[in-house]
């Protein structure tokens, strides 16, 4: 023997190891329980709070669409669930490309945006660059006029304020003038 300090170290490890491992272990001689099951039921107040989410609202829209001439608009009843006034105002936009009836042309088909703002009763469209509009002058006006008459719906919506990609435009496709705030008529 070497050093017998470092036998008797090493025996002296070797009982402490062994006794930590036996007091982690169940006394009694039935199975473990899963670890699910141990766990105790807790009380709300135990229960640290959650962040609120604001609650979803649901309201029926008027959402306007061309009639199958192209003559006219014509309106549709549809349902949105939202949480706030920015999300009621995205489906709304959203809905203006999916009439519920045949017969009802969408006049944005496939409308791309960046974002939607809504402050002191101005609504900012910041519309893609990218979009396409083949409509012509009474097709555009058509849409300008589809977009208002659903979104003046609301009553706090004061204006509409269209940008193409975050910059005032003096129109959509060349034919009706967004350089000024939409305004109510």
């Amino acid at each position: 023997m070497k050093n017998p300090f470092a036998i008797v170290l090493l025996i002296l490890l070797v009982v402490l190891a062994g006794c930590g491992k036996q007091a982690t272990q169940p006394q009694s001689s039935a199975p473990a329980a899963p670890a699910a099951a141990e766990a105790q039921p807790q009380t709300a107040a135990d229960t640290p709070a959650k962040p609120e989410t604001p609650a979803t609202q649901r309201a029926k829209v008027a959402i306007y669409f061309a009639d199958n001439n192209l003559l006219e608009l014509t309106k549709e009843e549809q349902e949105i669930s939202y949480t706030d006034d920015v999300d009621k105002y995205k489906q709304v936009i959203q809905l203006l490309e999916k009439p519920a009836v045949k017969e009802h042309e969408a006049l944005w088909h496939n409308f791309a945006y960046h974002s939607v703002a809504f402050a002191n009763g101005t609504l900012t469209i910041d519309a893609s660059g990218k979009n396409q509009y083949n409509l012509g002058s009474t097709g555009e006006g058509m849409a300008i006029d589809a977009l208002q008459q659903t979104l003046f719906q609301f009553p706090e919506v004061k204006e509409i304020v269209i940008l193409v990609d975050g910059q005032k435009a003096d129109s959509l496709a060349g034919h009706v003038d967004i350089s000024q705030p939409l305004t109510r008529s």
